[in-house]
């Protein structure tokens, strides 16, 4: 696929996960004059004052529940004003809550820009679901450039906050937080932690039950900004260091028959057996199927881990040893977490817990 083609296909994808959260009504088309059409809503959007009547109550009452702050009110109060807001589908302006606060009602998912992984959509949606009854909508922002070009392009948006997953650098998600921008999950309180979540670790556990010669990581040649592959790395480096090793090696990888090819061949230049751990199933099965053509035996001569658990791994044979990154999981507990630094209380969810797991089959 050319480079066009891809990027209309990232940019539908990326179209399609921009969706707005609290929106309620319709428009109908009333007339069009000079190419311009003018809309009115479909039904009528209520109001505060609409539900204070509803309820029973005043308006600045109906202002602080609303908005997170009716801890002195009853709860009796409170879901009555609850109930209310429900039966006549309200939602708090948005406009009016960003000119008291100052910020906007945006909560910024901020990725790397690079090929969306499977499981990235499910994710945003339930970041979506979850995060609705703070009356924000969710955009996802693309990493910059540069770090700093990332975070400076999120100041300017004032969103409410930020869901990092891992693109800020310690030093610009402090810049933030100096600003008042809150960004979820919390950092490692220990600074000599994996920024790869310990997704490394798990596939090097699996490889050395080979008893490999050599790690290798295999990156993704398509995405230039991707800031996790050098985190990898260093995690790899580590593992290879306590396990007596030598230095891992490094290959990078398009997803294509041809290269997969050029990196097999570079990995079986070097010590056998080998253990191979892939940035993504992509990845893996673009050598997989090179080491097919080849007649490699795996796990035997090359022993090879992805990450992502896609179902075409699962289609594979062999099939691919993979970690399941479980981003709903992870979703659920950012989204407890957002809720609390927020002040907001606990919203009513099944709470997984999120984790990366070995998904062990027939690679490792």
């Amino acid at each position: 696929m050319g480079a066009e083609n891809w990027e209309n296909v990232r940019m539908r994808r990326l179209n399609h996960a921009l969706s707005w959260a609290g929106l309620v009504g319709k428009t109908n088309v009333l007339w069009e004059d000079d190419g311009v059409t003018t809309a009115e809503p479909a039904v009528h959007l209520a109001t505060s004052a609409d539900v204070a009547r509803h309820a029973g109550v005043s308006r600045s009452t109906v202002s602080a529940i609303l908005n997170g702050n009716g801890s002195r009110f009853s709860p009796e109060t409170r879901q009555r004003v609850q109930d209310s807001a429900d039966a006549l589908d309200y939602k708090p302006s948005i406009a009016g809550r960003s000119l008291v606060s100052g910020r906007s009602d945006t909560i910024v998912v901020l990725v790397a820009n690079v090929a969306f992984a499977a499981h990235l959509q499910d994710a945003v949606d339930a970041v979506m679901k979850q995060t609705s009854q703070l009356g924000g909508n969710v955009v996802i922002r693309l990493a910059s450039d540069t770090v700093r070009a990332t975070a400076d392009a999120v100041a300017a948006l004032r969103p409410l906050a930020v869901v990092d997953f891992g693109v800020l650098t310690s030093e610009e998600r402090d810049w933030l937080e100096q600003r008042g921008t809150v960004i979820v999950p919390d950092r490692d309180p220990d600074p000599a932690a994996p920024r790869d979540g310990g997704i490394t670790a798990l596939q090097a556990a699996a490889l050395l039950e080979h008893h490999p010669q050599i790690l290798w990581f295999a990156g993704s040649a398509d995405g230039p900004r991707d800031p996790f592959p050098a985190d990898r790395f260093k995690a790899l480096q580590s593992v290879c260091a306590q396990e007596g090793l030598p230095e891992p090696r490094s290959v990078t990888v398009t997803v294509t028959p041809e290269s997969g090819s050029a990196a097999l061949a570079q990995i079986l230049d070097g010590p056998l057996p080998a253990g191979v751990a892939c940035y993504n199933d992509g990845v893996a099965l673009a050598i997989l199927a090179a080491a097919r053509d080849c007649g490699v035996e795996i796990p035997a001569t090359l022993a090879i881990v992805g990450v992502d658990n896609s179902p075409f791994g699962q289609l594979w044979t062999p099939s691919l040893t993979t970690i399941d990154t479980d981003l709903l999981g992870m979703v659920d507990l950012i989204a407890v977490a957002l809720r609390a630094r927020l002040g907001k209380s606990e919203p009513d969810v099944q709470v997984r817990h999120g984790a990366f797991s070995l998904i062990r089959r027939e690679t490792a």
